[in-house]
């Protein structure tokens, strides 16, 4: 009996800008219904992971496998239809408009948008739009973001801007979620609600992967650890063998 292929897997990853080699020969998987975390130090290319398995840089060698289909050659909105979505060190928000929009705008499925939806009865795009605002008014319930609903971004505290770029993301319905450095800039008592959220989210279904320097939150939250340093895969295991091994310790985490 063969195994089944693994939810999430990268092989022989390899990225190179000009001279300078980004990423080089990066291989790991990521069981479903997970958290997995990628670190190490500033320069040693997990940005650049990211960014090739979302689509936005080509890889120059290697595979990327989600649920068995190669995404090498996939753009970003390919890769977002078929469940992976992330977010960025950057909110990337519409810091003008209110909390609502910028939920419901990551809403896919909008046939009014759509220049034959212009065609359809009143009645369908009603239904339409209230299945639509029952959809945002539940994402930011979840969030704890309901009563800020109609403030505007750009007034929001820092912990509340990322949390709307976080139902951005559930808003686009994605079943695999990268962040990118989701706790930075958070206060000891964010940080737990965000681990708390990512525990909700996994309890729902969704699998993540997460960039991230917060070595406490980092080893309390993750499933498993992967470390890369110099642009290779250092090690990979369960936080307390990354914690106990040696070679990480001299290269990122410190005596």
């Amino acid at each position: 009996m063969t195994e089944p292929e693994p939810y999430f897997q990268v092989t022989g990853l390899s990225k190179a800008f000009g001279g300078l080699q980004a990423v080089d020969d990066v291989s790991f998987t990521v069981a479903r219904g997970s958290i997995t975390s990628l670190i190490g130090p500033n320069g040693a290319g997990k940005t650049t992971v990211f960014d090739l398995i979302s689509g936005f840089l080509a890889p120059d060698r290697g595979r990327i496998l989600l649920r068995g289909e190669d995404l090498s050659r996939h753009g970003p909105h390919e890769i977002a239809a078929l469940g992976m979505v992330r977010t960025f060190q950057h909110l990337g928000l519409f810091y003008q408009l209110s909390v609502w929009d910028n939920v419901f705008l990551a809403l896919p499925g909008k046939r009014r948008e759509r220049l034959w939806g212009t065609f359809l009865p009143r009645r369908v795009l009603r239904r339409e739009e209230q299945a639509l605002a029952d959809r945002t008014a539940e994402i930011l319930d979840f969030l704890g973001l309901g009563a800020k609903a109609g403030e505007q971004v750009a007034n929001l505290a820092w912990g509340d801007q990322k949390l709307v770029c976080i139902g951005r993301l559930l808003a686009t319905d994605g079943e695999f979620l990268l962040m990118d450095e989701p706790a930075a800039g958070l206060s000891d008592e964010q940080i737990v609600e965000l681990k708390a959220l990512l525990r909700a989210l996994v309890a729902r279904g969704k699998t993540v992967l997460i960039i991230d320097h917060n070595m406490e939150a980092i080893m309390d939250l993750s499933e498993w650890v992967i470390v890369l340093n110099s642009r290779r895969i250092l090690a990979t295991g369960r936080p307390a063998d990354i914690q106990a091994n040696d070679d990480v310790i001299k290269a990122y985490l410190g005596v």
